[in-house]
């Protein structure tokens, strides 16, 4: 009687167990906005100064104070079409201060019931102002869970031009 009550709680906890299937899950993560820095001629660079980017309309900073910046890495939200990032960047005696605009679409992934859903998005446009950021250009569209670049930042202007230096 003891070895049927032990046998019925370990299926009882096998059958829980397998059911959870979260780690089968290939989409278990959150899908980030991947931006690299290159110059006016496309060589990828480096922003040796600050750099500190926050999302217009809220007082969120999602990236405080960064130096020797060569890559930026930014969620995307659920539901605005369009995503407005500030990029403050920053030294002893300037300051300097651009918008992105990341026009998108969301979309919903879903996987399994056992997965939990998650959501990707299409870069229909990006667009910016040009106090340090010269322009932007759209790498590739998709942003789900492949590590590509999906925007490229061209840095330019003689003021913050000098305060960039290459990356080795």
């Amino acid at each position: 009687m003891m070895k049927a009550k032990i046998l019925g709680a370990l299926a009882a906890v096998l059958i829980i167990v397998s059911s959870c299937d979260l780690l089968n899950c290939t989409q278990a993560d959150v899908s980030l906005l991947r931006i690299e820095i290159y110059d006016t001629e496309g060589n990828k660079v480096m922003l040796p100064d600050t750099l500190t980017i926050s999302t217009c309309g809220t007082d969120s900073i999602l990236i405080n104070r960064d130096l020797n910046t060569t890559e930026i890495l930014l969620p995307l939200s659920y539901h605005a079409p369009v995503d407005t990032f500030i990029l403050k960047y920053y030294g002893m005696h300037y300051s300097l201060q651009d918008t992105l605009f990341v026009q998108k679409t969301n979309d919903v992934f879903f996987e399994s019931p056992d997965c939990p859903t998650v959501m990707m998005h299409t870069i229909l446009n990006a667009s910016c102002t040009d106090e340090f950021i010269g322009s932007v250009e759209v790498a590739n569209e998709k942003v789900n869970f492949e590590e590509v670049t999906h925007l490229k930042l061209f840095v330019q202007g003689e003021e913050s031009a000098s305060r960039i230096s290459h990356e080795e």
